[in-house]
């Protein structure tokens, strides 16, 4: 078994968070086949950070003690997660955050309340990703409100724990989200922007690196080490623009087809 250091004994510095979403073991063809890490490619992964990263924690715990470790989210609550992702941290001694949509949970592929509170019950981070995945860019903002409200207290109701996290769904973010999620009670939000946490004061919306199917080792070590962010927040910038040029219904056909020709696109 791989060993990696307490967050308590890492020194703080700066660090990445990887936004994952499903693991996959070839039986669930359901899931998007573009963010479906493979089993034994996600265990690589954890065995690197574990090996030149100072291991991996949830954002709940690097936030509450910052140290030299990565920090590992999933968004979306798939029952992957429960089955394949959390066992293979739990065998590493590591954690994660995992951002579910309460009105979701226990659908057809995505884990149940009984899952997500074992995994609570064994230091797993299980936080919002708001409702129902509506993205939060079609809500106004008495509707946001609701949305992040209703969200938080119901799975603080069915878990037991404080849910002090956002992450939005499909990354958008609408002007004034991170204030918005202040007055709901989320003490920081977890976006899409590619980028590094500042250990000695990190901001209020924090930058994830998004983890495809096709991440390979030497590109994940790089951003350990600060290599490659920029050019991932290029391409992101690049992405995020055509967003705003299609809108969404235009830019997920657009994104459909891109990704059925190059496997590429967020």
């Amino acid at each position: 078994m791989s060993e990696a250091a307490p967050p308590s004994a890492c020194a703080a510095t700066d660090t990445v968070a990887l936004m994952y979403h499903a693991i996959g073991d070839g039986t669930d063809a359901a899931q998007d086949a573009h963010y479906t890490v493979p089993a034994d490619r996600f265990a690589a992964q954890l065995d690197l950070l574990a090996r030149v990263g100072g291991g991996a924690t949830s954002a709940r715990d690097w936030l509450a003690a910052p140290s030299r470790a990565l920090v590992l989210t999933f968004d979306d609550g798939h029952a992957s997660n429960h089955a394949l992702a959390w066992p293979a941290l739990a065998a590493r001694g590591m954690c994660a955050d995992f951002f579910v949509n309460p009105g979701k949970v226990g659908e057809p592929g995505l884990a149940g309340w009984a899952a997500l509170r074992e995994m609570a019950d064994a230091g797993m981070s299980i936080q919002s990703h708001g409702w129902n995945h509506t993205y939060f860019s079609a809500l106004d903002a008495k509707a946001l409100r609701e949305d992040l409200t209703r969200s938080r207290a119901v799975i603080e109701d069915r878990i037991g724990r404080a849910v002090t996290l956002l992450a939005p769904p499909g990354g958008r973010m609408p002007r004034g989200l991170d204030a918005i999620a202040r007055e709901c009670g989320y003490s920081h939000v977890l976006g899409s922007v590619p980028g590094r946490i500042g250990a000695t004061s990190p901001a209020h919306v924090l930058p994830r690196m998004s983890v495809t199917a096709a991440l390979d080792l030497a590109t994940l070590e790089g951003w350990v080490h600060g290599r490659g962010i920029a050019r991932a927040r290029l391409r992101y910038d690049m992405l995020h623009l055509a967003k705003q040029t299609l809108g969404d219904r235009r830019y997920e056909r657009w994104r459909g087809h891109l990704l059925g020709r190059h496997g590429d696109a967020r």
